[in-house]
């Protein structure tokens, strides 16, 4: 009897256990289903920076559009190429997105360096923005102007201690562009997290840095001059760096990039949602508060552009010694 009852006992266990399990692998599945038109857009640096609150005022715009807001994911690193690695593992759906500038696509194909990127993989979707860096300085630097700062580094070659945010990051290349028409050396000093290139600003422990605008607290930080062709809205009364005699080294731009091999309905379908976002009030109120312009460009525009600035950083990079042989 006592055998019997064991057996019994086992055997109502492991039908629960079978029950749990298939319960289980059930919600799996419905997890799986629900999580299936799930957009996800990956910004190339951290949190806090200008990229990011641009994308998550983006992510929130493309809601209607989509059904559901796209989830924001910051993968930083290696200058923003990790994010493009990610995308390009990714299943050409559409699901996966980049929101960023130009130059993993129109920089890091040129470099001999690690990864190695292939622009054919990527589809430009739309562009959303333009900015404009902003040359700055530490408060407890003393650095006063533009001026000011070349002539400290005239006299002591090297010295000067300048942030940004990876070799041949765009806000490196402005910085060593900007060193070399201006004749001058710097120690350029790289940081993967922007909120702790803030704070060596701040506590003195970097001079200066090349930062992207709306991206910092002016109080905090001395703002020098942008990196612009005119004049910036959000920093009245800054003079440009071409004002002051140095070219610009790049255009800053971007939007959001997909896997190549989209089917054509899906890649038309996010184009116009893109273009719905575009429009949303709301989106444009946060890229003016950002202190960047709202620029909207179809697929075809964007590519196009992409492939000028392409050839133009290809002959930066030759100027700087940065290019691959």
């Amino acid at each position: 009897m006592r055998d019997r009852d064991n057996q019994a006992l086992i055997g109502r266990r492991a039908f629960g256990l079978g029950a749990g399990l298939l319960g289980l692998a059930f919600l799996g599945r419905a997890a799986r289903a629900q999580d299936a038109g799930q957009v996800r857009i990956i910004v190339p640096f951290s949190a806090g920076t200008t990229i990011d609150a641009l994308a998550r005022a983006l992510a929130e715009a493309l809601e209607p559009a989509l059904g559901r807001r796209p989830v924001v994911a910051n993968r930083d690193g290696a200058a923003g190429t990790l994010a493009f690695v990610d995308l390009a593992q990714a299943e050409p759906d559409g699901l996966t997105l980049v929101f960023s500038g130009p130059t993993q696509l129109t920089v890091h194909p040129h470099l001999k360096r690690e990864p190695h990127l292939d622009p054919a993989a990527y589809l430009p979707l739309c562009q959303v923005y333009e900015l404009s860096f902003v040359l700055v300085a530490s408060k407890a630097s003393g650095i006063a102007d533009v001026p000011d700062l070349v002539g400290r580094a005239a006299a002591a070659p090297g010295a000067l201690r300048m942030g940004h945010q990876g070799r041949a990051a765009a806000t490196h290349l402005q910085l060593m562009g900007f060193a070399t028409s201006a004749g001058i050396s710097v120690n350029d000093i790289p940081y993967r997290a922007h909120g702790q290139m803030l704070a060596d600003l701040a506590n003195g422990q970097l001079d200066g840095a090349v930062l992207a605008t709306g991206s910092f607290d002016p109080t905090l930080v001395r703002p020098l001059a942008t990196f612009s062709q005119r004049p910036s809205a959000a920093y009245p009364g800054l003079p440009t760096i071409p004002s002051l005699g140095y070219p610009v080294a790049l255009e800053a731009f971007g939007g959001l990039f997909v896997r190549a091999g989209l089917r054509p309905g899906r890649q038309a379908a996010l184009e116009q949602a893109c273009r719905r976002a575009f429009s949303e009030p709301a989106f444009r109120n946060a890229v003016q508060l950002s202190g960047v312009e709202a620029v909207h460009g179809d697929a075809a525009a964007f590519a196009e552009r992409l492939a000028g600035e392409s050839q133009k950083m290809k002959a930066l990079l030759d100027r700087l010694g940065l290019s691959a042989p």
